[in-house]
């Protein structure tokens, strides 16, 4: 018994001194994950929405443009306090309030189109005080 303890010891150091290391390189290409989209009740009729979106430069000619175009089709025209600031690295900070009947699907779905579809941000519900 203990000389099968002290083996696995010793075969579970050895794993531990030597890690593989790959020796294939990936093509993938990484990108940073700043992506992040919120909501929260309102009031009664109302939800505010917090949205980030990393390289907004490279989507919108104005900040966050064609993410509340995309909105507005996807939720009616009722979209108000809409502000949007763009950090010198690209990201946007998106913050604006719909009717209460606009989904987090329906946001998720605006802005995987004004992203040209290229990136999925899934909103997140988080309760208010």
């Amino acid at each position: 018994m203990h000389a099968s303890i002290i083996t696995a010891l010793v075969l579970a150091a050895g794993a531990i001194a030597s890690p593989i290391t790959p020796n294939v390189q990936s093509d993938t290409k990484l990108s940073r994950r700043g992506n992040s989209c919120t909501t929260s009740n309102y009031e009664i009729m109302a939800k505010q929405w917090n949205v980030y979106l990393d390289n907004d430069a490279y989507y919108n000619k104005q900040c966050g443009g064609g993410c509340l175009d995309n909105i507005r089709g996807r939720c009616g025209s009722i979209v108000t306090g809409w502000g949007c600031d763009r950090d010198a690295n690209g990201q946007a900070h998106m913050s604006f309030m719909t009717p209460a009947g606009c989904s987090r699907w329906a946001i998720t779905q605006a802005l995987n189109a004004c992203t040209k579809k290229e990136q999925t941000i899934d909103c997140v519900y988080v309760k208010s005080d």
